[in-house]
Formats: C-alpha cells, structure tokens, sequence
C-alpha cells in the first residue's frame, strides 16, 4: 500500500481512532474511479448506498465525554407530514430522519423536545452511543435507510464525508443561512472537505487546557502558563512534594488522556504524527523535544506514579496541585468544589504557535437525492441552530460544550445560565480557544483516517509512557514511528 492511503485523501479502508469503515460489497458503488458516477448514481436511486458502514471497535478515544444509556426509540416527531408543494404534486417537505450521538437519557429529554417543535414536517429522532453509530449505519444502509441527518463528532464527519455520504450543498446553504462569518474558523477546519468545502456543519465543542488556581499563582507572582517556559516556570514554583503539593498533573498512564494532554506540547513545537503527503514523522527533532519536554514536567513536578484523567482532576480539587491539563468540562465539578472563583484557564500552549487540544461535532446532511427531503433536512438543521434552540442545547452541559458561533457566545440568553454566570470570563476564554483546537488525526484542516488505528493502539500514549520509565527518547520516538507504519500498512 502505498503512502497516498495514509493521506488526506480516504482509503478503501480505513479506521479512526477506532471506527472502521470499508467500501461496501455492491457491485456498482465499488469502483474507485467512479466518485463522479456514484452521485448520479444517488440521485437515481434515491438513497445512500455509495459505500458500507462497518465497525470494528479496536478503541475508543474517550472525547465524547458522554455517559452510559442509550438507545433510539425516545424522540420523535409531529404528527404532520409535510406541506404540499406548489402544485404539480412534488411534496415541499417530507418525513425525515435525524441521528444524534447524545444519547444519555437527561439530554434526550432535552432534545426530544426541541425536535418536536419543528412543526415543517415529521422529525424522527434517534440516539446512539457514538461508538456504535458506525455499526447502526451499516445496518441502515443494508436496509435502504440511512438518516437525514446525522449530529456526531469530526472524525465521523470526515469519515462519512469522505465517503460521498454527506451533501456539501446543503451544509453550503445552511452555513450561509446561519452567517459563515458567525462561525469560529477552528470549528469549519474539522469540517472541511480537501477542495475547501464543509462535509458538515460545525456545532458545538469542547478544549483542553491548563487549569490554575489563581491565589497560588498571585501569590508567587507568576505568569499565565501559556508558553513552555512560563509552564515549567510554574511547576517548579508550585512543586512541594513533603507537602503533598505538586507542581503539575498531567496523563501519564498509557492511556487516551496521555495523548490528549501531550498533543497541544507537541503541536506547539512543530511536531506532527502525518506531514501534508500522509507519511509518518513521529520521529522527528521537534517530536523528541516534545516528548522530552513534557515527562520532564511529569517526572519533576508531577505527582508521582501514573495518572489518567479522574486521578489528575482529582489532585486539583484535592488542592494537592495547582495546575493541571483537563477540558472545558470540569468547570461543573470546580463549581461544586466552590473552586470557580479562584480558577483560572489557560486556552493553549504556546511554542512556535498556539495549540490546543479539542474537539467539535457537527450536523451532517447526508446527500439523499430526495430534494423533499433534502429541503427539510436543511430547514431543520437551520431551525437547530437558531439562538432558542441553540442555546437549549448548549446548557444541556454549560460550559463543557461551547458554542460555534460567535454571536450566541456572546449573546445574554445563553450567559443567563448559574454556571456560566460563575464563569463568564472563563468561558469567552474557552470558546475563543476554539480557533486554535488541532490533532494529530488533521493537516491543515484535513482528516488522515490512518491515524485512528495509531490512536487505537495508543502508540503516542506508550511513547510518552516509555520515555516517562526512564528510556531514551529520541530512541522511542523512532521505534514508536516504526510502530506506527506497522499500524497502518
């Protein structure tokens, strides 16, 4: 296989972190040369057959930050049909389907609502655990019956996207309807197509930073912990350990957290898993610096032994650390804690750019040939995105999920709410931090589907593990690279 598989162009096959999908066994949707053919093919038949849905859940990147529960028979619609056309006896709207990845039973209770209140056509909502929606779809493609629309994370977007399942058209139409300057570009990065276009419309998401207790640092007349040394600065400061203090909490356990919590020292620093033709360079100059940087954090000033995200948060509300990498997320905890008042959050690091970890999900209106339906999908998904409806669905987690748009950001119905009033600074800050969200699995904006399988066998994870247990890390960086070719051939 050649390096063009590992690229920014799909695969025949691929995975993301974790999330397999392959070309389907239909005999006229399996021509590779035939992307052209394959939407006239749509439109023909009516329905989104281009390419099987499959799922083989080697891991999970623990980003959804959703719970337990699930199941697709709450929802639901109005019991209305859709007006008639304008004469000729072509339906204006139709029935259709919608799919969302918030499938805990408190935020269905949210949503249900909100889409029954659409009152342009009948909208059949259905929830799924994420990880499992790869599996539903190819079900509902064997079936013939693949949703309208589709709220799920950025890799499922570029996956789906990639597949010609996703009409560009219709996320086009809505994004312009919405305003696209009102859109934060970080966010429409994760939905881009590789000719500039938008698989998807960008919705909500969250960011990763260093939370810090501001007392401390006043205390020690430190500075904020953007740039690589005024981190160490920091930890060293802080760091007490015949005290119980530590200087920093950050992911030392092989596990996704790891990753997450080192990529923005690694982005910052130049370094890439992918260059822009596909090609691994783990193991390049930038990408050891990074390694070496980050476990001299950890090793020094860190808690000792190895940490996953529960226990790093929980050395912060501890008051064992005052400062740690966690997302936008722990806020609610903070709040309870009555720590909100005297934290503090830095939105990137800072080396040779501004990086921060994150991530955003979107609405997906897949490319059905029915324009009836099409036309509905795209009302809906505008109706969506409209402040009201907006801004119920943001305060389903206020403050873990961020708002896209710059104007609902800022506007008094989505700050009117308790937690964001406790910390209305700190969320501007959040929200803001949004343009500078990157990955590993995206260059320049563009998915590497290949990554998933690295992500899913947590080799960035191990190698941060490795050089923590003491081995060289110029030696793991270009042992992990290897590791990583393996992975993808």
């Amino acid at each position: 296989m050649t390096n063009n598989h590992y690229g920014i162009h799909s695969p025949p096959n691929f995975i993301i972190d974790g999330l397999q999908f392959s070309r389907g066994a239909t005999t006229s949707m399996d021509n590779h040369d035939g992307l052209s053919s394959r939407r006239e093919l749509l439109k023909r038949s009516g329905s989104v057959g281009s390419a099987a849905v499959l799922v083989a859940l080697a891991g999970c990147t623990g980003d959804t930050n959703s719970g337990d529960g699930g199941g697709g028979d709450d929802g639901g619609g109005s019991d209305t049909t859709g007006s008639s056309g304008d004469g000729d006896g072509e339906a204006e709207y139709a029935p259709i389907e919608f799919w969302s990845k918030e499938q805990q039973a408190e935020r269905r209770q949210v949503i249900s609502p909100i889409v029954d209140e659409f009152d342009q056509a009948d909208v059949q909502a259905e929830f799924f655990d994420e990880d499992n929606i790869p599996e539903e779809l190819s079900a509902a493609r064997a079936a013939g019956d693949l949703p309208n629309i589709l709220q799920v994370q950025a890799q499922t977007i570029q996956n789906l996207g990639s597949e010609d399942l996703l009409s560009t058209e219709s996320a086009q139409a809505v994004m312009e309807s919405i305003g696209m300057d009102d859109l934060r570009d970080g966010a429409l990065d994760f939905m881009s197509t590789p000719e500039g276009d938008h698989f998807a419309v960008p919705h909500d998401g969250w960011v990763q930073g260093i939370w810090y207790r501001k007392s401390k640092f006043d205390e020690l007349g430190l500075p904020e912990p953007t740039t690589w040394e005024n981190i160490r600065e920091a930890a060293e400061a802080l760091h007490d350990p015949d005290n119980n203090q530590y200087g920093i909490g950050l992911g030392t356990e092989n596990a996704n957290f790891t990753r997450q919590a080192f990529t923005p020292f690694a982005i910052s620093n130049g370094a890439r898993v992918f260059n822009e033709d596909g090609e691994i360079v783990f193991d390049s100059p930038e990408m050891v610096e990074a390694l070496e940087y980050y476990v001299d954090l950890a090793q020094n000033y860190g808690h000792p032994g190895k940490h996953v995200y529960d226990a790093t948060r929980q050395t912060y509300v501890n008051e064992n650390s005052h400062m740690i990498m966690w997302s936008s997320y722990i806020i609610d905890d903070l709040l309870e804690a009555g720590m909100a008042d005297d934290t503090a959050f830095a939105p990137y690091v800072r080396g040779e750019a501004d990086a921060s970890y994150g991530q955003v999900t979107g609405f997906g209106i897949t490319a059905s040939g029915d324009e009836a339906a099409q036309r509905t999908a795209e009302a809906f998904t505008e109706y969506m995105f409209q402040p009201d409806q907006y801004v119920e669905w943001l305060h389903m987690a206020p403050g873990g999920m961020q708002s896209v748009r710059q104007s609902v950001s800022e506007s008094d119905a989505y700050q009117d709410n308790e937690v964001l009033n406790e910390w209305e600074d700190t969320v501007a800050t959040i929200s803001s931090a949004l343009d500078n969200v990157q990955r590993f699995g995206f260059v320049n904006g563009q998915s590497i589907p290949a990554f998933g399988q690295i992500a899913s066998q947590l080799i960035v994870a191990e190698a941060v593990v490795r050089v923590y247990e003491g081995e060289d890390a110029e030696t793991v960086a270009s042992e992990q690279a290897e590791a990583m070719r393996q992975a993808i051939e």
